[in-house]
C-alpha cells in the first residue's frame, strides 16, 4: 500500500497487464551521428531499394545546433493519426501498438500527416499513400543496425528511462532549467 501511495503509476501499470510486455521505438537525438543507416535499412526491409525518400522514419539535421534528430512514430496510446483519418486507413495493433495502413483506404488526404504530434507520418514519393513505422513485425530493422544506439525498441515501462537520466544529469551538473 505504501507503493501505491507514493508512486500511484505502480499500480496502474500493474493493472494494464498486457501493455507492461508491450514495446515502443525511442530515439536518443544525443546519440544520432547522422548517418543515416536507419532510413536506408526501413527502406531496403520495406521497398528492397535503398532510398531514404521512402523510409518511414527521418534524419533532420539542425546545422545551427550541430544535432540530428530522429523523427520516429512513438505509437502514442491514443493516436491522433488514427483518429484523424476519415477513411478507416490506419489502425492500431493491439499486441504491438504498431499502426497499420490499408494503402486501398488510403486517399493521401494527409490528415494523418498534420495531425501526428511527432510528424511521423510521411508521405510516399511517388505513390499516394503515406507511409508510417509499422514496426518491421517487432523487430525494427532501424535499432537492429543502428551504430550508435540513437534508436532502441524497449519495454514501454521504460521508455522513458532516458529522458529522467537526462534530466538527473542536468540537475546533478546544476543546469536546472534555464529561464
Amino acid at each position: 500500500m505504501i507503493q501505491s501511495m507514493y508512486y500511484p503509476w505502480f499500480v496502474e501499470d500493474r493493472e494494464r497487464g498486457d501493455q507492461m510486455s508491450r514495446k515502443v521505438l525511442i530515439a536518443e537525438a544525443r546519440k544520432c551521428v547522422g548517418c543515416r543507416i536507419c532510413e536506408q535499412w526501413c527502406s531496403l526491409s520495406h521497398f528492397g531499394t535503398v532510398n531514404p525518400a521512402k523510409a518511414r522514419l527521418k534524419i533532420t539535421r539542425l546545422e545551427d545546433r550541430g544535432v540530428n534528430v530522429p523523427t520516429i512514430c512513438t505509437q502514442c496510446n491514443k493516436p491522433a493519426c488514427i483518429e484523424a483519418c476519415p477513411h478507416g486507413a490506419l489502425e492500431k495493433n493491439q499486441a504491438t501498438g504498431a499502426i497499420k495502413l490499408h494503402k486501398e483506404k488510403c486517399t493521401l488526404c494527409r490528415k494523418c500527416v498534420y495531425a501526428c504530434p511527432q510528424g511521423a507520418v510521411f508521405i510516399h514519393p511517388t505513390d499516394e499513400y503515406v507511409l508510417i513505422c509499422d514496426l518491421c513485425q517487432g523487430r525494427p530493422k532501424c535499432v537492429e543496425n543502428c551504430p550508435e544506439g540513437a534508436l532502441q525498441y524497449v519495454p514501454v515501462e521504460v521508455s522513458d528511462r532516458a529522458f529522467r537520466c537526462r534530466i538527473v544529469e542536468e540537475v546533478v551538473k546544476g543546469d536546472e532549467c534555464r529561464g
